[in-house]
């Protein structure tokens, strides 16, 4: 019974230990005595960070190279590590650090730094507890991971052919010292060019600028103009023969033209020559062509009439129709066998003597008598016959005097 019993004891104590060893990630799992921070009475934080690398618990803490705490506790949750860290109580965390894992020494021994950003001073107090996300932490690459990149640009990065290259190049220029050195002096005298005219490169970068921003704004202007340009261009390619047609025609006519210009050169000067007085006859009356275009446009009127005539969007206008005999025979029929020069008219209304203008001869104004006739001679030939007089023609047009 008692043997029973101690064996069931020793199978207990077996299982604890391979329970508890379970969970045991080591000595670095456990808070080591000394390590700089584990008081009961430290501050605690949490920095979240996307590759520890060989971050360990109980690595150093630092602030501005100094350490003030350790690490605690790794837990990963969310595809990254939940570092928590505690620092000495009094240290003032700032508000603004950024959290960085580096390397302390060549070894490969890890830190967490707790600094602000560069070139930034410190800001503020980190409150206990918080939490410094993602995009406040990163990790430099450690000594491994250099010399691996560097053995790649050794091995595979073409560092050999340095020496073919170089080798080359003194063979391409062996011989031509004069002209390198030619082709150096004007190079310095391109770039001393270049530097007198900074300012305008400038200037010229600036408008490239502004036009850039321009075209930027006008993004949807400039891709409308570009989806209209390949219709454009099948019109004019559909159009092709027809203006392959217009440009040869317009050659011909150009040979025409040409050929007509020499031709008729000398006449052409002559009449350039001929039109010289015209040219300056209009250019002295040049202020006067002003006035005398704005009466022809209201012919025969006159712009003064036209002024008194139209009131607004209405003409006011007074219009006599003289056909009177007298009227007809001085105008109408003028040059003909009925046609008078000297008709005496009957004035119309607006006519300075329309006011004492009579029908009665008695009260008619005194005229100086008419010429006597020449004499006859008896042995010239006897007149012919008169022409009927056209008052016995047009006696039935005279019927109302005016």
């Amino acid at each position: 019974m008692t043997a029973r019993r101690t064996l069931l004891a020793a199978a207990a104590v077996c299982l604890a230990l391979t329970a508890s060893g379970c969970a045991f990630d080591g000595l670095n799992s456990l808070p080591l005595p000394g390590a700089v921070g584990r008081g009961a009475d430290a501050t605690t934080y949490h920095v979240e960070i996307a590759n520890v690398s060989t971050l360990e618990s109980n690595s150093p803490v630092m602030i501005d190279d100094v350490v003030v705490g350790s690490v605690g506790t790794m837990r990963v949750r969310d595809w990254h590590a939940d570092v928590e860290i505690s620092v000495k109580p009094g240290v003032v965390v700032p508000a603004n650090a950024v959290a960085s894992v580096g390397q302390t020494s060549l070894l490969g021994s890890m830190h967490l730094a707790l600094d602000p950003p560069p070139g930034e001073a410190p800001r503020g107090r980190l409150a206990p507890g918080a939490t410094l996300g993602l995009n406040k932490s990163s990790t430099y690459p450690s000594t491994e991971q250099t010399l691996s990149a560097l053995s790649v640009v050794i091995n595979g990065g073409g560092v050999g052919q340095i020496g073919d290259i170089v080798s080359e190049l003194n063979k391409a220029l062996d011989g031509r010292q004069p002209q390198i050195k030619d082709l150096l002096t004007r190079l310095n005298d391109f770039v001393g060019v270049l530097a007198t005219q900074r300012d305008s490169i400038n200037a010229t970068v600036t408008s490239l600028n502004r036009l850039a921003d321009t075209f930027a704004g006008q993004r949807d202007v400039l891709t409308k103009a570009l989806n209209r340009i390949p219709p454009a261009l099948d019109v004019l390619v559909a159009e092709r023969p027809r203006l392959t047609a217009a440009l040869q025609k317009l050659g011909d006519f150009s040979t025409l033209a040409s050929g007509l210009i020499n031709d008729t050169q000398a006449d052409l000067v002559r009449n350039l020559r001929n039109l010289e007085p015209t040219l300056k006859a209009l250019a002295d009356v040049g202020p006067e062509l002003n006035e005398a275009i704005a009466y022809f446009t209201a012919l025969p009127y006159g712009q003064a009439t036209i002024d008194r005539a139209i009131r607004g969007d209405y003409l006011n206008q007074y219009i006599i129709f003289d056909f009177t005999v007298p009227r007809l025979k001085k105008t109408l029929f003028l040059g003909t066998r009925w046609g008078q020069e000297g008709a005496k008219l009957v004035p119309a209304p607006g006519d300075p003597w329309y006011a004492t203008y009579t029908y009665d001869p008695l009260n008619a104004p005194f005229s100086a008598p008419p010429p006597a006739p020449p004499a006859l001679d008896p042995a010239a030939d006897p007149a012919p016959e008169a022409p009927p007089s056209p008052e016995s023609v047009l006696a039935p047009l005279d019927v109302g005097g005016n």
